[in-house]
């Protein structure tokens, strides 16, 4: 029993000594350090923003320019063609002008194709083509990198709509004919040049041969003052959104052309295109777009000072910004702009360096010292740090590797280091004889022991091995020995993994129980996965004994729990902590009626009421224990229902559910005293598994009876 006077905790300090040691030098360097760097960070921080003041105001100026240097040339090619179809009206409606069309398109990749409508409705293009385009609806040929489309609806021509595709070597790769319903001269971009009489950029738009979205430049021509046509050369926003692209002012810079409705015209972020909605393009608001960051620059410039160049703060990740704003006309009618928004992280550049430089260097110093420091305290710390840990060890009674000494060149602690040896010696030699989950709770609690016990509710194991005595006369006693060593070991390893106490050994019976002297509310189930881990376990060892040609060991294990008293009892030179009561008689019972039913593991009543409905328990019989009253009804125990949910190892299979469930109706025939059923389930139960000890004993029963 347990004194219940205990002695008086002495109070542990959280504070450790090698870690304390290096903390003080720690807090007197450190902010040293932390000030110089501080002052480096300002004084790169303000170059940075004037660094990025500086490059966002030239950048500003060279978006535009190099957007307007997109367009100028193509516009330049444009007018240029069309002064040749001025020149000489009939060019383009000659073979020789489809290779002067090439030199055009071959100008600049971004252009998509190069075409001419004439004003009787006549219409001549160039376009570029890959394997995943479509045109008029069909696919094109895989070849195919260039189409040629003519639709001529001059007086003696019949409006056919003719496309030749060619490959890159000039070969013909195929071809598509279709009635023509294409009129250029209803198209925007027609009307908008033969209206301004110049080079005109059209509104973005769905080009209708390929159905991509785009924009065109055209420019008309003329001949005694009357308009012939009109040389356009297309766009598309793709490759518009990738040049923009290509030429942003940072890494993660992004860069937009907006119209004057705050739509975008192109993004460098590829990933958000332009999309078509019945055959229209549905250009996205500024507002629309994934990256809040243009939308924000919008609104901040109607707070800033400098409208066309200025910084904003992120108001959600706090990052910091710069904009611009650069205006430029893609005609007359047409004022876009382009928006660039770049974090000023990206312009840190070589003071990100300096600063990255001068934390590596500056951390490394304080390493090496942290480390002096350290190896100067560890002569002192070490020790004693290893001698804490050794204690705890002793304390919690974990299995550490033996031989290992603690040495130090310090007198106190080396004494201390015996010591403690001492200890760890003595600790683990009373738990080899004493229950472990006692010597735990003695040292947890630091109480002294004393004579006497208490009642508690428990569960009681007794564990036996079949026809020992046989055994023990046909083995070699070495042999002999180290066999039941290793069928005790398992039977401790699996009574410590479910937290139970090992009574005692008695010769090859080994008893056990839970409960005690820490409480657990779920002792019985505890119990009977422990019986299914020393079972399971015991089915290995004599599947390895049989390879080496000895005989197995066969057990036998009965559970029961009821109200019982433990306690220590003996003299005080001499205790024993253990259990007494009518309990401990019913369980080594129930552990001897397995020889009588030819089962493995038999269960009481009490454990069924207890925990039946998370086990495959099957009935076996009423048995009458000596010196008791009343008959108690015994089960056997096969497995767990759920080991996912149980947390046991293994779920019994549906064979032994089936099996279980047999034997259920089985027994209640039995008691009913239906002897021809009763008989009839047994049999059943025998033809699926002829190794059933319980029905073949069953059956024998029921037939007797009959008789």
């Amino acid at each position: 029993m347990i004194n219940s006077q205990s002695k008086p905790l002495v109070a542990v300090s959280s504070v450790r000594l090698r870690p304390s040691i290096v903390g003080l030098f720690v807090i007197l360097v450190v902010p040293i350090f932390t000030a110089m760097l501080w002052f480096t960070y300002k004084t790169n921080d303000s170059m940075t923003r004037s660094n990025a003041k500086d490059l966002m105001e030239r950048f500003r100026f060279e978006a535009a320019t190099n957007t307007q240097n997109l367009l100028n040339p193509i516009a330049n090619m444009v007018t240029t063609a069309a002064t040749l179809g001025s020149k000489q009206p009939q060019f383009y409606r000659n073979d020789q002008a489809w290779d002067y069309l090439k030199d055009i398109l071959s100008y600049n990749e971004t252009t998509s194709s190069v075409y001419v409508g004439f004003e009787d409705g006549s219409f001549r293009q160039l376009a570029r083509t890959h394997a995943t385009m479509r045109i008029q609806d069909q696919a094109v040929p895989k070849d195919s990198a260039l189409a040629y489309r003519s639709l001529d609806r001059s007086a003696h021509q019949t409006g056919i709509d003719a496309f030749t595709f060619k490959n890159l070597e000039g070969k013909v790769v195929g071809d598509i004919q279709m009635a023509a319903t294409y009129d250029p001269r209803q198209r925007d971009w027609y009307k908008a040049a033969a209206i301004n009489k110049e080079v005109t950029i059209a509104a973005p738009y769905v080009f209708a041969s390929t159905g991509l979205p785009g924009i065109t430049v055209a420019a008309p021509f003329y001949a005694d003052g009357n308009i012939l046509g009109v040389v356009a050369a297309d766009i598309t926003l793709d490759n518009l959104s990738k040049f923009l692209s290509e030429r942003v002012v940072s890494p993660r810079a992004l860069s937009l052309i907006v119209d004057n409705q705050d739509k975008v015209i192109a993004y460098s972020n590829l990933k958000e295109p332009s999309k078509r909605t019945n055959g229209k393009i549905d250009l996205k608001h500024v507002g629309a777009l994934e990256s809040d960051l243009p939308a924000l620059a919008m609104i901040q410039q109607s707070k800033a000072e400098n409208k066309d160049n200025f910084t904003f703060v992120h108001p959600n990740t706090g990052e910091e910004y710069a904009a611009s704003f650069s205006s430029f006309a893609s005609d007359r009618s047409k004022k876009w702009q382009v928006l660039i928004v770049a974090p000023l992280d990206d312009f840190a550049g070589p003071l990100k360096e300096n600063n990255k430089r001068l934390l590596i260097f500056g951390s490394l110093a304080i390493v090496l010292q942290v480390l002096f420091i350290y190896f100067l305290s560890r002569l002192i710390a070490k020790p004693l740090e290893r001698l804490e840990k050794k204690v705890n060890d002793v304390r919690e009674l974990v299995e550490v590797q033996q031989g290992e000494v603690i040495q130090s060149p310090i007198r106190e602690i080396a004494s201390l280091s015996r010591a403690v040896d001492t200890l760890d010696h003595a600790v683990r030699s009373f738990a080899a004889f004493v229950p472990i989950a006692l010597v735990r709770h003695l040292i947890e609690s630091d109480k002294q022991l004393e004579l006497g016990g208490k009642s508690r509710f428990l569960t009681m194991m007794f564990c036996d091995v079949e026809a020992f005595s046989t055994l023990a006369e046909s083995s070699p006693s070495q042999d002999l020995l180290a066999r039941i060593s290793a069928y005790l070991e398992v039977v401790t390893l699996a009574v410590n993994d479910e937290q139970g106490t090992i009574d005692k050994f008695i010769g090859d019976a080994a008893v056990a129980f839970w409960g005690a002297p820490a409480e657990l509310p779920d002792h019985a189930w505890r119990a009977c996965a422990a019986a299914i881990r020393i079972r399971d376990k015991m089915a290995e060892l004599n599947e390895m004994w049989r390879a080496q040609g000895q005989e197995p060991l066969q057990i036998r294990i009965g559970i029961h729990c009821d109200s019982v008293t433990v306690g220590n009892i003996g003299s005080k030179h001499r205790m024993s902590y253990t259990v007494m009561g009518d309990a401990v008689n019913v369980t080594s019972r129930l552990e001897g009626v397995n020889k009588d039913y030819g089962t493995q593991i038999c269960v009481s009543q009490a454990i069924f009421r207890e925990v039946g409905e998370r086990l495959v328990l099957r009935p076996i019989d009423v048995v009458t224990v000596k010196g008791r009253r009343n008959n108690l009804e015994i089960h056997e125990l096969l497995g767990v229902i759920d080991a996912n949910q149980a947390g046991a190892e293994s779920t019994a299979s549906q064979a032994v559910k089936e099996q279980c469930r047999i034997t259920k109706l089985a027994y209640q025939a039995y008691t009913n005293k239906n002897w021809p059923l009763a008989i009839q389930h047994y049999q059943a139960l025998l033809a699926t598994n002829p190794d059933d000890h319980l029905a073949a004993n069953m059956l024998q029963r029921c037939t007797l009876a009959q008789n």
